[in-house]
């Protein structure tokens, strides 16, 4: 899987605001996900990062201490709410000279508090700042000031849950209308017919790639345009999109789907932001979103386009960071850091930093996500089964090493089926047997693939094809020999038959592995050495492999991350 880019917010600690007694969330990676019950309080770490940015727990809802402040035992400790954020900057993240105060008194690494009290005013917070999280040094209000500016440089939005998205892409018209004035040639004079033809043309070219997304996952959608004025009397009318529609012809974005309009409002926001960067240093320099359950009104294949779709601005450069949260297992899968929420009696909202796979298990077991049967699980990556852990192991190491395939996940059957009993040639071709019906139901550009080891008869590689059904040519394969070292012989069962000459001599010398050398130096193990050494091999690979190390598992990794 590929690897955290931004981690602008690195933590976060909310003290006494509303489910929140003291929750920290650590290890906030680009795409991150926060997953709990109903009334767990994971809303609630969205709306205080709301406040913290925007000064406003929802749109348009401002801090009141009656409905925020979170109720305890009664204390003589004055009432107070508070955010802590750990900031780290990218190296994208630039300052303008005016603003190099904020810098200097920053630093690159550092962590922001604003504190809430109802007296003197619950409008204006006092800021704390740390360069290590533990002393704070409270901000003089020209301090406070300088990370005001700081903070104005990242665009923070909430989505919540019951969002219009016609209305948000309305709602940012005026955004929208900057955006398109932005790229018309400069020189322009005041609004003319010719001006109002470029617009339009600057809207066609906004469109297009929305447009094409949206055509992909969306049946029926086949055209899309940005509304903009065809007469001057029009330049202050609000913007809205109309998009084909199948035999319907063009309908206002108002009418269209709400699957259809979630899609667009994230694309139409993400063009807003991006747009924001690319103006002269000073400006917006990231962007954070904090979305509440984007899985809201789609069916699962539109859940796993707009999972992708947001994992794919995650990772575009270093700009933008994307917290969420979820009940479902899509885009669980498609985060790069999870957490499990739970409401504690006494703490409450109690949050927890869990893997991806280890979060996926938990929601289900707590009845958080649905079921899934286990050919569907990974939705938003290429899977690839394989017989045992050490395959997986060493397949990603490697995937790692060489950057091909960083984005396949290298799985077993016991892993997306604990009740198969463990992992092996048998399990491997039981799984396919059980759940082959469900693979055709994964998108095309996601298959979840089979790989057997290199000493499988064409027999068995033929009757695991079958079971597979569609697809099966493409998507199941056999590790072949031809791949491996002329001088590492068949004596080396299963994947260790690909490691390079110079890993298994470093396994000998160690004392990891027994090795005997043919007189033209071809190596050998015997069998029982081989199956007692596996996991030490496996430990080897991950710890001293070398890219130069991989060539003979390099074809395995270029088809793991083929595209059919």
């Amino acid at each position: 899987m590929w690897g955290p880019k931004l981690r602008l917010i690195r933590s976060v600690e909310i003290q006494r605001f509303r489910s929140c007694e003291r929750t920290k969330i650590d290890d906030v990676g680009d795409l991150a996900v926060m997953v709990g019950p109903n009334n767990s309080g994971e809303s609630n770490v969205l709306r205080a990062l709301n406040l913290f940015f925007n000064e406003e727990t929802e749109p348009d809802q401002y801090l009141d201490f009656d409905i925020d402040f979170r109720l305890r035992p009664a204390t003589k400790k004055k009432k107070s709410i508070r955010v802590c954020e750990e900031f780290s900057l990218p190296d994208e993240f630039h300052f303008i000279v005016k603003l190099q105060p904020s810098r200097e008194l920053l630093g690159e690494h550092f962590w922001i508090a604003k504190e809430w009290t109802p007296r003197p005013d619950p409008f204006k917070p006092e800021f704390g700042i740390s360069r290590d999280g533990v002393g704070f040094e409270r901000a003089d209000a020209e301090q406070a000031s300088t990370i005001n500016r700081f903070l104005n440089l990242i665009s923070f939005r909430y989505i919540p849950n019951r969002a219009v998205p016609a209305e948000i892409i309305r709602a940012h018209s005026g955004d929208l209308s900057k955006y398109l004035a932005r790229r018309l040639p400069k020189g322009r004079g005041p609004a003319s017919p010719a001006l109002l033809r470029e617009l339009s043309t600057v809207a066609r070219e906004l469109a297009k790639p929305i447009a094409a997304d949206l055509s992909k996952a969306c049946v029926g959608i086949s055209d899309l345009e940005l509304s903009t004025p065809t007469e001057i009397s029009e330049m202050v009318r609000e913007a809205g999109f109309k998009s084909t529609v199948g035999q319907l012809g063009s309908i206002e974005d108002t009418s269209l789907g709400a699957g259809v309009q979630s899609l667009l409002m994230f694309h139409v926001l993400y063009v807003i932001d991006r747009g924001q960067f690319r103006q002269s240093f000073g400006w917006r320099q990231a962007a954070v979103w904090a979305i509440e359950e984007p899985e809201s009104s789609l069916h699962r294949q539109l859940q796993v386009w707009l999972a992708m779709l947001l994992r794919g601005f995650a990772r575009e450069g270093d700009r933008f960071q994307i917290l969420s949260t979820t009940h479902n297992d899509v885009f669980v899968y498609a985060a790069t850091s999870g957490h499990s929420a739970v409401l504690d009696d006494s703490l409450g909202t109690v949050v927890e930093g869990k893997s991806i796979r280890e979060l996926a298990s938990w929601s289900t077991d707590y009845g958080v996500t649905g079921w899934a049967p286990p050919a569907l699980k990974f939705p938003t990556s290429a899977v690839v089964l394989l017989e045992g852990k050490h395959d997986a192991t060493i397949l990603g190491r490697a995937a790692q090493l060489t950057t091909v395939g960083t984005d396949v996940v290298f799985t077993t059957p016991s892993e997306l089926d604990p009740t198969l009993g463990g992992d092996g040639w048998d399990q491997q071709r039981n799984f396919v047997s059980k759940y082959g019906a469900y693979v055709a139901h994964r998108l095309p550009d996601y298959p979840l693939r089979v790989l057997l080891d290199w000493d499988r008869k064409d027999g068995d590689l033929e009757k695991v094809v079958a079971k597979y059904g569609p697809g099966g040519v493409q998507n199941v394969a056999r590790m072949d020999a031809s791949w491996a070292d002329s001088l590492v012989g068949d004596s080396f069962r299963g994947i260790e038959r690909f490691y390079s000459r110079r890993l298994l001599r470093l396994a000998g010398k160690r004392g990891i592995l027994g090795l005997a050398t043919r007189s033209d130096g071809g190596l050998v193990v015997g069998r029982e050495e081989l199956e007692r050494a596996k996991s030490a091999l496996a430990e080897l690979f991950v710890s001293e492999a070398q890219p130069h190390d991989c060539q003979h598992l390099r074809p395995a990794l270029e088809w793991a991350a083929s595209r059919n």
